[in-house]
Formats: structure tokens, sequence, C-alpha cells
């Protein structure tokens, strides 16, 4: 009779952890809705919405398969006047050479190595999702108690969604060659060459 009720509280305990385990699982974000949320409350307490900050010196995107893939640029544009109508983000030059591949089991220390352990400007990250929804625990439980100077998480651009398409496919990639939507992409004014005649 004892075994009998040592084995029930034992495989009591075994099926509680597994259901912290899987609560543990199922934590995700939803973009749409948290920026929903954040918006709501600048709203009431009458705080400006904050100008679109759409790249960093560090970038994750995350695909539609949940992999992770990373870049970085020197340079971050910024318009000198922000204002709420900067909806649209700036062609920011990304080559597929610069994006590299994470292992997914290696995020957390692939960011602490490269991210976290950087000077003060620099530990500044963007995670960008090609799904509105983020599911995987690991890296939200990370950027909620990690040391990062700030975090943004947003959909991918289309730059970001063009460029990952012909880094996965081993294309040649030209961005004179892209057809881009004016719509949802600001290319910067180039000056035009005059003839001196």
């Amino acid at each position: 009779m004892k075994r009998i009720y040592i084995g029930f509280i034992v495989s009591f305990l075994l099926c509680n952890c597994k259901e912290r385990e899987n609560q543990q699982d199922n934590i995700s974000y939803v973009i749409s809705v948290e920026n929903r949320k954040l918006l709501t409350k600048l709203k009431k307490k009458k705080i400006p919405t904050p100008p679109a900050g759409f790249y960093s010196y560090n970038n994750i995107i995350i695909d539609q398969k949940g992999d992770f893939y990373f870049y970085q640029k020197e340079y971050t544009p910024w318009h000198c006047i922000p204002s709420e109508g900067d909806t649209i983000p700036d062609f920011f030059n990304i080559s597929p050479i610069e994006i590299i591949k994470i292992p997914n089991n290696s995020i957390v220390d692939f960011i602490t190595q490269n991210v976290s352990n950087k000077n003060e400007m620099k530990r500044r990250l963007i995670v960008a999702s090609q799904n509105d929804t983020i599911k995987n625990s690991i890296i939200l439980s990370f950027l909620n108690q990690n040391s990062l100077r700030h975090f943004g998480i947003r959909r991918t651009t289309q730059e970001e969604d063009t460029v990952l398409k012909y880094k996965k496919n081993n294309l040649y990639y030209n961005s004179e060659n892209i057809k881009w939507d004016n719509e949802r992409i600001t290319f910067p004014f180039i000056k035009p060459i005059l003839n001196h005649k």
C-alpha cells in the first residue's frame, strides 16, 4: 500500500513539473497587440508617441519558421526632426553577406557574447519578426532580464524580408534591381549630378 501511495505522489509531482514547463513554453509576444497597448498607455498619459526606430546597431530577424538571423550596421539612419508621420523605414542598404544565421539553441549565448558586452551605445538591439507572434519563450525571457541598454520588437521591414530571401536562396542580390514598394520604404535623396558647360 505504501508503494502505491508513494508512486501516486511521485507521479503527481512529475505531472506538476511538466505542467509548469508547458506553461513556460507557451509564453508568446504578439507585436500588434503590444504596440496597441503601448500607444493606448501613452495616449492616456498624454505622452507623444516615440518616433519609429526601425534599425539599431544590432538587429535580429526571426523568420517565419522561428529561425534567428543577425546583422550589424555602423550607421543607423535618424531623422533630424522625427515625427509621428515617420512610419516608413529608410533604405538601410543591407546585403545578404551581412546577415548570419544563429543556431536557435545558442541565441542567448550569441546575444550575451556579441551585444551585451559592448559599450553602452552599442548595447541596443532590435528584434524583427516575420510573424506577428513570437513564441520563443527563451528569447523573450532573456530580453526582459538582460542588461541591454535598449531593445525593441517589431515586424520585419520590406528590405529585411527581401534581403533575407536572397540570403536563404543563395541568389545574387543588387538592391537596384529590386522593385521596391515606395509606400513601405524611403530612399535617401541623392543630389543629381549637374553637367557644367
